[in-house]
């Protein structure tokens, strides 16, 4: 399913003296079973961004098109919103707060259940979606509130991966994870992918951006104001977005200005610098 995002601005309080435009004039397309990661500033209309491609916000102007979906605000145009959140599903920042189920298994059913699904066939594929996250039988009886942030965050996402997306948004996935629970996810955002899924990343981590994006988008503004790949934008000039540099291209800058050339393009892991540093040898 792609998205192709036409002329889209968004106000929030319209018509009222405390109006303010987050969106302004955006056009973007979102290529199909890629990891895009939206970047900018606090402010430069990242969340609202995301907000507007299943409908739970309904753009001031403009539309978004995602697959045979078209999210207006034309009403008639307006069609099976349900089921776009469905096709394409959001996992806010920190989504273990929105966990309030009895069991865990009960609260990854729960919006199974919400779109008609029978309860044994719930409990079904929420023990499916617990499992795809590493989280075994063992915890399916417990509460979610006895289990670790990481675990929580992985529950949380087993949710949503239970509903079976095309499109899995992801608003600062790591968020308040410590290096190990951050490396769970990111795993995961990966073998999702790999199994067709196309993902989107709002991100202040630039070593997410680097290492994991095939596609970036930087919001500035309420605009977009870069679209391309991760090591164009990173051996650009950056500081006019207020955006940090991994730093795995600081070292390769530091490396470059000692007179070691590297092609910076083909450079997104430690590992990928390692062995253009073996073949110099």
């Amino acid at each position: 399913m792609q998205i192709k995002i036409n002329n889209l601005s968004y106000t929030y309080l319209a018509k009222t003296p405390n109006e303010v435009e987050a969106l302004h004039d955006v056009n973007l397309e979102i290529p199909e079973g890629k990891i895009t990661s939206i970047i900018g500033h606090t402010g430069s209309g990242k969340s609202t961004l995301i907000q507007t491609l299943n409908g739970l916000l309904i753009p001031t102007s403009g539309e978004v098109h995602v697959g045979e979906y078209v999210v207006t605000n034309k009403k008639k145009k307006n069609k099976k919103i349900k089921d776009l959140r469905k096709s394409l599903a959001i996992v806010f920042q920190f989504p273990e707060y929105q966990l309030f189920e009895e069991t865990v298994e009960k609260d990854v059913a729960f919006g199974l259940k919400n779109y008609g699904v029978k309860e044994p066939e719930a409990i079904k594929l929420a023990h499916k979606a617990l499992n795809e996250v590493g989280i075994d039988k063992s915890f399916y009886k417990r509460s979610p509130f006895e289990l670790s942030g990481g675990e929580k965050r992985r529950v949380a996402i087993a949710g949503i991966i239970a509903l079976n997306p095309d499109i899995l948004v992801l608003d600062e996935p790591t968020a308040g994870l410590d290096p190990l629970g951050s490396k769970i996810i990111l795993s995961l955002v990966e073998k999702f992918n790999k199994e067709g899924k196309t993902i989107i990343i709002v991100t202040h981590d630039m070593n997410i951006v680097l290492n994991y994006s095939d596609h970036v988008v930087v919001m500035n503004d309420g605009k977009v104001a870069f679209e391309g790949t991760p090591s164009t934008l990173f051996n650009g000039d950056i500081s006019k977005y207020s955006i940090d540099v991994p730093e795995l291209f600081k070292f390769v800058k530091i490396l470059e200005s000692k007179g070691m050339k590297l092609d910076i393009s083909k450079i997104r892991t430690l590992d990928d610098l390692i062995n253009q540093l073996k073949e110099k040898r």
